[in-house]
């Protein structure tokens, strides 16, 4: 098993952040990998943040830094 650390660069990404993230986590499914997602929130104005604070409610091993 891989522990792996990816890191998603996000600025007003709320359109594209769920499917990112939900393919980003199937894979470590699929793969058994463990790891963790770190989304770098790059001052996005829209609802990128609030987006991902839900999948961090789902999921300990997702973080944001804004």
């Amino acid at each position: 098993m891989y522990k792996v650390s990816i890191i998603v660069p996000a600025f007003n990404e709320e359109k594209n952040i769920s499917n990112a993230l939900d393919d980003i986590i199937s894979s470590f499914v699929r793969l058994n990998i463990k790891g963790e997602i770190i989304v770098v929130n790059d001052g996005s104005t829209d609802k990128t943040e609030n987006i991902v604070k839900k999948f961090i409610s789902n999921y300990n091993f997702i973080k944001i830094f804004n």
